[in-house]
């Protein structure tokens, strides 16, 4: 399936999943339920929110071995989750360095509580550490995280409603993949309290988070 085709079949989707079609393509998304958005807040959320606080992934941030990792924000923070990889040539890239300068706009106390993972979907050609080292050029709190085996990167993909496609390849052959270009926040309690759509400018992303900050921690 070639990647305007994927594209043409995104027209129609609920805005909550709607995605650009850009050099990493997009997958058509997962019916994500019910949503709802606050007014002059870029985002949404869904009812029921997810929970993820149970999900396996493997954190190569602290260690080059790694360790597990537990999708749950610090006490009073928020953990921004994000589904990629590391060949993509610009749908990751715009994403990460809009959350950079959408951090550095937020007062700096509320920004400090603020943590970015991102979640491989090319574990055959992603490995940990580079993860980590690619998340250390926009946040400094960052996690670099796999799956530890396809069962659980497929269910995590499921509980987010997160999607993607490999390009069909051969071996050795260079590759794109398509996937969902979403931004999930977790709150403290493992619990997906708001979604954050591609493209969306960096000023909005840092008002949605305070509002986020504002509604789950009653401060802003």
């Amino acid at each position: 399936t070639s990647h305007r085709s994927l594209a043409r079949r995104l027209v129609g989707l609920v805005i909550a999943m709607t995605l650009v079609a850009t050099g990493c393509g997009g997958a058509e998304s997962a019916d994500p339920g019910q949503v709802d958005t606050v007014q002059d807040r870029v985002g949404y959320h869904r009812t029921p929110a997810p929970q993820v606080v149970d999900l396996a992934f493997i954190d190569y941030s602290n260690r080059l071995t790694g360790e597990a990792y537990t999708m749950q924000a610090d006490p009073g923070g928020l953990l921004l989750i994000y589904f990629g990889y590391l060949s993509c040539p610009d749908v990751c890239p715009t994403t990460l360095a809009d959350i950079s300068v959408a951090l550095d706009a937020m007062p700096a106390d509320l920004a400090g509580k603020v943590e970015l993972g991102m979640v491989s979907v090319d574990p055959d050609r992603d490995e940990g550490a580079e993860i980590a080292t690619y998340l250390d050029v926009f946040v400094d709190r960052n996690h670099g995280l796999l799956a530890p085996d396809e069962d659980a990167l497929a269910q995590a993909g499921k509980r987010f409603s997160a999607v993607w496609e490999i390009e069909d390849h051969e071996p050795g052959e260079s590759y794109l993949v398509s996937h969902s270009a979403v931004t999930y926040v977790i709150d403290d309690t493992g619990t997906v309290v708001w979604e954050l759509p591609f493209g969306s400018e960096p000023e909005a992303l840092a008002a949605a988070l305070e509002g986020v900050f504002a509604e789950q921690y009653g401060s802003a």
